[in-house]
């Protein structure tokens, strides 16, 4: 008669399973991606609303009423961009941290990727925080702000581009792990 086994056994890779702290880490790993990804839909979705969606809104009222609204916005707008962006570096730092041994499988594709992404990143942390600093926006802030839409965009491209890549070079071992060991 076959002994049970629990479910841990089948799902976690043989070395793994008689770790302790390992379904702990797989949990720490998917929250960790999870508030990255919703802290750049946070920023993504509120430069599109700040940036296209209210200014056609706020176009019926008259200026100094229009302008009142616009500064109130931007005042809760700059708590949810300072949070996310301190959550995308928390994170961010944790989840590379994480795959770094995955980012040596094929180097000369994901370093750069990773690169692109790092500092397309920067360039659009830099842009919210320079449109957002002190009490009044600067006057270039409506093209700043369409500047770092399209930037955010091109970082979630090589962000996709990056994962594509990495879980490629990591199949692509696998396989050949698993060819080399056919053979002896």
């Amino acid at each position: 008669m076959q002994k049970f086994m629990p479910m841990r056994a089948i799902v976690l890779p043989l070395p793994m399973r008689h770790y302790k702290g390992f379904a702990s880490m797989i949990f720490t790993a998917i929250l960790s991606r999870w508030i990255h990804v919703i802290s750049a839909c946070l920023v993504i979705g509120g430069v599109f609303f700040i940036r296209y969606l209210v200014p056609p809104a706020l176009a019926p009222v008259d200026d100094n009423a229009s302008r009142e609204i616009l500064l109130s916005l931007r005042k809760y707008f700059k708590r949810v961009v300072h949070t996310a962006i301190l959550l995308l570096i928390i994170t961010g730092i944790f989840n590379t941290w994480l795959a770094w041994d995955k980012y040596k499988l094929d180097r000369a594709v994901l370093h750069p990727l990773w690169g692109t992404h790092i500092l397309l990143a920067a360039l659009a942390f830099s842009i919210a925080l320079y449109v957002l600093a002190g009490p009044l926006p600067p006057k270039s802030h409506r093209k700043l702000m369409a500047l770092n839409f399209a930037i955010l965009l091109l970082a979630v491209a090589a962000a996709s581009s990056l994962k594509w890549a990495r879980e490629r070079a990591v199949s692509q071992n696998a396989q050949q792990s698993a060819l080399s060991s056919d053979i002896r």
